[in-house]
């Protein structure tokens, strides 16, 4: 697959593009530049992270992002190149306040609404729930995606031991309301909202008076009211889950797997790429980030240095650095750090053989973004990130290839 091939099928031909990894290879980095790009070809592009930290505000230079998209500038989507009818939006996930909307919107009633908001097991069981992250994630991606307000998403998830969850996330609820367990702790909680403590054995009462005491929540009480208001909500909450399911399989969706060249982060990508595949979705793409490049080609196999060559190589750092007496010690200095860099780059090639061959036999795309001289921490340093993947050449969004 050509650079404009993976370029059309990630950022014009569709509406959902996920970046999935380990951490620590530049995900976050890599998926502002996708939405970035999307938006230089003329596209609405919003870019969601589930990650907390600040990496994606500081890239955007905004101050802060929250559970609503912010949109960038127009000033500043103009000196990107970023034509009229395209814009740039990012959002961070607040996972409890998108755990919140949900319930709001499948509450059966404004009266239902209220009391689950304001149960104390839900407040605490919506911390634990929303902080594992994977079901409030994909249900803000269905939720902006359904709203329509954007040509493309793009996704930066969690790192790889979690990153496959959101996947999972929505068939867990379904088995989770449909399982054995639930539906035997909502007949009693039925009866306990009715009878109280007086269906229960005398020491489950006794566990229940204690928890309590303990806590200073009437536990019998609320957990009776949430299961019950829940219960009435298991029908939306299936059906929701069942559609962001689909979404995410569907052909709507492209899934960008960015890895290091290191041995442990290629190994992580293959796991990943397996486990995709066991769930019948297919890479579009493998980005390796901050790989070691030689700028002229391969990499040749031995780089020595004549006496001549050393004298014409200390007479050129001479002259560079406005000096009149060439230093034999600086060139081989500089020869030095050249076998080096070449060792390095060797490496890197060594690690990604395997991945990078695969790929490519499936008809994939397989991308080498070059390691940045400089921190990527502005909208320019995003911008060189797109470069590397795609090219410099201009792009006309009537293409289709």
């Amino acid at each position: 697959m050509t650079p404009k091939a993976f370029a059309a099928s990630i950022l014009l031909d569709n509406r959902i593009t996920v970046c999935v990894g380990c951490g620590g290879v530049g995900k976050t980095t890599v998926a502002a530049s996708l939405a970035l790009e999307a938006a230089r070809r003329g596209r609405r592009a919003l870019v969601l992270t589930i990650d907390p930290a600040r990496r994606l505000a500081d890239a955007l230079g905004v101050e802060a992002l929250g559970n609503q998209p912010q949109q960038l500038s127009r000033a500043t989507l103009e000196a990107l190149g970023v034509p009229a009818e395209g814009e740039l939006s990012a959002l961070m996930l607040d996972m409890k306040r998108t755990f919140d909307d949900l319930v709001a919107r499948f509450a059966e009633s404004e009266e239902s609404r209220r009391s689950i908001l304001e149960n104390p097991i839900y407040q605490h069981a919506s911390e634990a729930l929303a902080g594992s992250v994977e079901y409030s994630a994909m249900e803000k991606v269905y939720e902006v995606w359904k709203n329509g307000d954007y040509d493309l998403i793009v996704v930066d998830t969690p790192p790889a031991q979690h990153a496959l969850d959101f996947l999972d996330a929505p068939q867990r609820l379904i088995e989770f309301l449909e399982s054995r367990i639930v539906q035997i702790l909502i007949h009693p909680a039925m009866a306990a909202g009715r009878f109280g403590f007086r269906i229960f054995q005398q020491g489950t009462r006794r566990v229940l008076g204690l928890i309590e005491r303990v806590s200073g929540i009437s536990f019998l009480e609320d957990i009776s009211e949430f299961l019950l208001a829940f219960e009435g909500m298991s029908a939306g909450f299936r059906q929701r889950a069942l559609q962001v399911r689909s979404l995410l399989t569907g052909p709507q969706s492209r899934f960008v797997l960015v890895t290091g060249p290191s041995d442990e982060s290629v190994l992580q990508a293959n796991q990943f790429r397996r486990r995709l595949e066991g769930q019948g979705i297919e890479l579009t793409g493998v980005l390796a980030n901050r790989v070691c490049l030689w700028p002229d080609g391969p990499v040749p196999d031995e780089i020595e240095a004549s006496p001549e060559d050393l004298q014409t190589l200390a007479r050129a750092l001479a002259e560079a650095n406005g000096s009149d007496l060439p230093s034999e010690a600086a060139a081989r200095a500089a020869v030095d750090a050249a076998r080096g860099y070449a060792a390095r780059v060797r490496r890197d090639a060594r690690a990604t053989r395997e991945l990078r061959e695969m790929m490519l036999s499936q008809g994939s795309f397989w991308g080498e973004i070059p390691e940045q001289s400089l921190d990527v921490h502005d909208l320019n340093g995003l911008l060189r990130i797109a470069r590397a993947i795609f090219g410099e050449e201009e792009f006309s969004r009537g293409d289709r290839v």
